[in-house]
């Protein structure tokens, strides 16, 4: 049994060795894309100005922002509704990404109901954590004002 353990643990030594390169270069790949997203949020969004979305108005520059569920499910539709006066664009995009777990970016479309009234669905996609919050922002032409929303399974 002594043999055993003493081979499996050159064996398991000699393995680690010969990838150690490829695993270094995981770990570091891992790093850098963390802190490109740390860096990339911090230099698209005034993270002090999130508007944290639920079913009661958020205003940002005039702007109200209301979300149809306080916290959102996971693959369950949400709507979202936009009241942005004078702004006469066709649609905004709604960009969100997750903060706790790097799951890419969600996007979303909100068509202009008239009147400065944009409307759309978030359908956000499951994770393995129970809750989480997903940072991002809406999108005009000329202005992005920054949200959060938060799913709870």
């Amino acid at each position: 049994m002594n043999k055993l353990l003493k081979s499996l643990a050159v064996l398991l030594a000699l393995g680690l060795g010969f990838f150690s390169q490829d695993i270094y270069r995981s770990i570091q790949s891992m790093v850098a894309d963390s802190d490109h997203f740390a860096n990339h949020q911090a230099s698209h969004l005034d993270i002090h100005n999130i508007c944290p979305l639920s079913s009661a108005p958020c205003v940002v520059n005039d702007v109200s922002i209301i979300l149809g569920k306080d916290v959102v499910s996971p693959m369950q539709p949400t709507t979202l509704e936009v009241n942005w006066p004078h702004n006469t664009e066709p649609q905004l995009l709604v960009e969100l990404e997750g903060k706790e777990m790097s799951m890419g970016v969600a996007k979303f479309v909100l068509t202009n109901q008239g009147d400065g009234i944009f409307s759309g669905t978030l359908l956000l996609p499951v994770c393995h954590s129970d809750a989480m919050t997903w940072i991002g922002s809406i999108q005009s032409e000329t202005e992005q004002l920054p949200i959060s929303v938060r799913m709870q399974r």
